[in-house]
């Protein structure tokens, strides 16, 4: 079976778990949403929480969606794993998430931020025996 590096995915995961998350948004917030767009969208969530969690949610799922790109062009253009500064960043700010609202869908960035985590540490006990490889080959042609 091939080898496949599924940190690869990480910016698609992040994307799908934005889609997703807009999705409920819309779903949750149906009716609030049709509130707002009949009441003409400007100024429409001042003190209204119910309206505020509706947009902030939603909000929040075209946010992760945009990270995903601007992650998966990373992976694509470098050809490496996000930097494991991101995992370790995501995986606080899921575990912080999971404390505060267990019942959230918060664990879905656990796994994303596992893979990230991993990819690099599996890459930094590779790397430097391709040092020196390298060293070795470039020994031999001088």
């Amino acid at each position: 079976m091939k080898n496949v590096k599924i940190w690869k995915y990480s910016g698609i995961f992040l994307i799908a778990t934005g889609i997703l998350h807009t999705i409920v948004a819309i779903a949750l917030g149906k009716e609030a949403f049709l509130k707002i767009i009949r009441d003409g969208l400007y100024n429409v969530t001042s003190l209204d929480y119910t309206r505020e969690f509706a947009i902030w949610f939603f909000i929040c799922g075209i946010f992760i969606i945009l990270l995903g790109q601007v992650l998966h062009y990373y992976i694509k253009k470098e050809q490496k794993p996000a930097p494991l500064s991101f995992g370790y960043s995501l995986l606080i700010f899921t575990i912080f998430g999971c404390i505060v609202e267990p019942g959230s869908g918060f664990w879905l960035f656990l796994p994303q931020a596992l893979i990230i985590i991993f990819a690099n540490r599996s890459r930094d006990k590779i790397l430097p025996a391709e040092i020196q490889n390298f060293r070795q080959d470039n020994e031999m042609k001088n």
